[in-house]
């Protein structure tokens, strides 16, 4: 038996969902307060109420708690064979009570560190515990593997480097949004939160090459950027055309519909460790891919064209060169990142097939 906690955003409920096609007896968790966050129409869920603060000043009350309702709803067991994986650092006083009866596994899926509110020194110092303690430590990046491997001092025979991963329906024809339509080509696009993640003058850059005919941006912009120079150039530049926020189940349509995409990460410590869903949503599309050098991930890949905002001219030439030879997709999938864990030495024993 394996519990998941918890699955209360998109890509942990990714690849939880994929944990339970393909390994036998998981349970996927999802604490909340006030109003169950996470949507269920299958009955794949288990929500239980916690008091408010559960995942922060309250942690070291709710967890055990949690712990302890979880146990007699899915009647899980006090074995060694069975694990438990938790994916936050606030999880640390739940790891202590399950640790000497049960496995741990520490799915690590952001740089928690950088994540406002959160306390970075309490986040580091909380996950090098869990860390420790566990069987196994899941790093969505082979930055926050390495970091983890130094700081923490654990074995690197512990750890293993599991990506995020896209879906199948990004890889099937589509028809583009309606909206879209007739705008002059080729169309670059990035799709997203606009916020202090993204570096605008890249962006601006983009819409200001001759080669470019539109450049599309598709989703919200958080407030906090009001009023920023470089987002109200963009808005005065008539090749660029802002769409809002878009339903989440329609995000294949609206990024297929771009001839290159763009992913325009500024330089944060975030961006450094993060492992874009985009970057696969895009590659399982096929079309040419161009970004800035801020994602160590993004970088290591020779199917994406990386530089500065002083090479774009060089790097939307490239991409429109590649675009002539039709678009190439490349599937990673979420069931990919279990089977790959299922198949490994170091988590097989815990995932098995």
């Amino acid at each position: 038996m394996i519990v998941f906690f918890d699955v209360n955003t998109i890509w942990r409920r990714k690849f939880g969902d994929a944990l339970k096609r393909r390994v036998d007896d998981v349970s996927l968790i999802a604490p909340f307060s006030g109003t169950p966050s996470v949507p269920d129409q299958n009955g794949e869920i288990i929500p239980v109420r916690l008091i408010r603060g559960w995942a922060g000043i309250l942690a070291w009350l709710a967890m055990p708690r949690l712990l302890h309702r979880v146990r007699g709803m899915v009647g899980f067991p006090r074995e060694t064979s069975s694990a438990i994986v938790v994916t936050t650092p606030h999880y640390l006083r739940l790891v202590q009570r399950a640790a000497p009866h049960t496995k741990i596994v520490y799915y690590c899926s952001d740089d928690y560190r950088s994540y406002a509110g959160w306390n970075a020194a309490r986040m580091a110092k909380a996950e090098a515990t869990i860390c420790r303690m566990a069987a196994l430590s899941i790093f969505v990046s082979e930055a926050l593997r390495q970091r983890a491997i130094l700081e923490y001092r654990l074995d690197p025979a512990k750890t293993w480097v599991s990506p995020n991963a896209t879906e199948p329906r990004f890889a099937q024809p589509c028809d583009q949004p309606f909206t879209l339509a007739g705008l002059p080509g080729p169309v670059f696009g990035t799709a997203g939160i606009f916020n202090r993640r993204i570096d605008f003058t890249f962006l601006e850059a983009i819409a200001a090459d001759e080669q470019v005919g539109t450049l599309v941006l598709v989703g919200p912009i958080e407030a906090e950027l009001e009023g920023d120079p470089a987002l109200e150039r963009l808005r005065t530049l008539s090749k660029v055309r802002f769409t809002g926020a878009q339903p989440h189940s329609e995000m294949p349509q609206w990024m297929a519909a771009f001839d290159v995409a763009v992913i325009p990460y500024a330089a944060t410590e975030f961006n450094r460790f993060c492992s874009p869903m985009r970057l696969y949503d895009h590659l399982a599309i096929g079309q040419p891919i161009i970004a800035t050098l801020h994602c160590d991930q993004i970088t290591q890949r020779d199917d994406v064209l990386t530089g500065e905002v002083q090479t774009v001219p060089d790097l939307v030439a490239r991409a429109l060169t590649a675009l002539c030879k039709g678009r190439v997709p490349h599937l990673e999938t979420w069931d990919d990142r279990i089977d790959a864990l299922q198949k490994s030495p170091v988590a097989g024993a815990l995932f098995p097939q």
